[in-house]
C-alpha cells in the first residue's frame, strides 16, 4: 500500500480531538488499559467506507467546533453523532455515514451536534476517516492517543492547531473502494430513551440485592464531571453499604462502580485496568458502543438482563453489521457498474 502522505490540518480541534483506532487489548497486567475510539462501531463504519481495515486509526471529533482543513484533495469518510459538518467554502452538508471529497483548500467545519428532536439524543462523537487510515507511530500495538499516559497519537496528547495529519494510502485506494456518496444505513447506537442493559456484577452481595434493583428503577443524568474514563451519573444515591476498602480487582469498559457517595461511575475505554469501588452491574458487549456517545445532560436507565439474553444481543449485533456491510459492498458494486458505463 503506497503512502497517501499528508492531507489535513487542524485549524481548530474543538472541544477534544483526538487519533484513536481499535486500542490496545492484552495489556491490562501491564497497567496499560485498551483505550481506543470510544465509540469503536462508528470507528469501523467510518473506516470500512473507505476500504479500511475496521479498527485503522482515525480522528475522534466530540461535540462541537473541530475545523480541517485539505491540504490537497482527498476522499474522506464521516460515522457516529451528527455534529452538524459542513463545507465551509460551498455550505454543502456532510451527512454522517457516508464518503466524499474535498478539494485542495477546503475546510471541513463542525458546528455542533443536531438538538436532540422529541427526546432523541442526538450523540457526541464522530469520526472523520482517512485513506489507510492516520499514519503515526504505532506504539505497543496500537497508534491510538492515551491522554492519561501520554503517548500514541500525535505526541500522546490531545491535537491542537496547526497539527497536520497524514494518510496512509494513497486516495485513488479509497475512492476506488467506495465511491463518494455510499452511505452506511445506521451508524449509531439507539439512543431513543432506550435503557443499557447491564447483568449483576460481582459485588451485589455485598451492596445488597436492594442496591441492583434501585440502579435499574433510577432515571440517571450523566454529569459535567464526565470524560473518557467514566461516565459519572448523577440521581438519588444507591442504598446498601459500601466497604470502606476493597481488595483492587480488574475493570472493564461497561464496569458499573458504586463509590462512596453511592451515585455509579459507568467506566469507559480509557478506565484504570483496576479498581476498588465495588461493582454492582456491567453494561453487555452490544451496549457499549452507546456510553462512548452519551455526553453530561443525557438521561441514562439500566436493564437488568441474565446471560442468555446478553449472548443473544451480541449474536443479533453481529447480524445486524453483517448485513449492513453487505449492502455497502452491494451499493459499491453497483456504483462500480454505473461509473463503468459512462453514468
Amino acid at each position: 500500500m503506497s503512502g497517501g502522505g499528508p492531507c489535513l490540518e487542524v485549524h481548530e480541534p474543538g472541544l477534544l480531538a483526538t487519533v484513536q483506532d481499535g486500542g490496545r487489548p492484552g495489556l491490562g497486567a501491564l497497567g496499560i488499559t485498551r483505550g481506543g475510539a470510544a465509540d469503536p462501531d462508528a470507528l469501523a463504519v467510518a473506516n470500512l467506507l473507505l476500504g479500511n481495515v475496521p479498527d485503522a486509526a482515525a480522528l475522534e471529533l466530540t461535540l462541537a467546533g473541530a475545523i480541517v482543513g485539505a491540504r490537497r484533495a482527498v476522499t474522506l469518510s464521516l460515522a457516529g453523532a451528527d455534529l452538524g459538518a459542513r463545507v465551509h467554502e460551498t455550505g454543502r452538508a456532510v451527512s454522517t455515514g457516508s464518503t466524499f471529497h474535498l478539494a485542495q483548500g477546503e475546510t471541513l467545519a463542525f458546528e455542533g451536534g443536531v438538538p436532540p428532536e422529541r427526546g432523541r439524543r442526538a450523540g457526541c462523537r464522530a469520526y472523520l476517516a482517512l485513506p489507510g487510515g492516520i499514519d503515526v507511530p504505532g506504539v505497543l500495538g496500537g497508534r491510538g492517543t492515551a491522554l492519561g499516559a501520554g503517548f500514541g497519537g500525535v505526541e500522546g496528547r490531545a491535537l491542537r492547531a496547526g497539527d497536520v495529519l497524514a494518510a496512509e494510502a494513497d486516495d485513488a485506494l479509497a475512492a476506488a473502494a467506495h465511491r463518494p456518496g455510499t452511505h452506511w444505513t445506521s451508524t449509531m447506537p439507539s439512543l431513543d430513551d432506550v435503557p443499557l442493559r447491564v447483568l449483576p456484577g460481582p459485588h451485589v452481595g455485598l451492596l445488597g440485592a436492594g442496591t441492583l434493583a434501585a440502579l435499574a428503577a433510577t432515571r440517571w443524568t450523566v454529569a459535567q464531571a464526565s470524560d473518557r474514563i467514566g461516565l459519572r451519573l448523577s440521581g438519588d444515591p444507591l442504598p446498601g453499604a459500601r466497604p470502606q476498602e476493597l481488595a483492587s480487582h480488574g475493570v472493564l469498559a461497561g464496569t458499573v462502580q458504586v463509590p462512596s457517595d453511592g451515585r455509579p461511575i459507568v467506566l469507559l475505554v480509557d478506565h484504570q485496568p483496576t479498581g476498588g469501588y465495588p461493582v454492582v452491574a456491567v453494561v453487555i458487549a452490544a451496549d457499549r458502543a452507546s456510553l462512548g456517545q452519551l455526553s453530561p445532560g443525557d438521561a441514562v436507565a439500566f436493564l437488568i438482563v441474565d446471560e442468555a439474553a446478553a449472548r443473544a444481543a451480541a449474536k443479533d449485533l453481529h447480524a445486524a453489521r453483517e448485513a449492513a456491510l453487505a449492502a455497502l459492498h452491494e451499493a459499491a458494486a453497483w456504483d462500480a457498474l454505473w461509473h463503468g458505463a459512462g453514468g
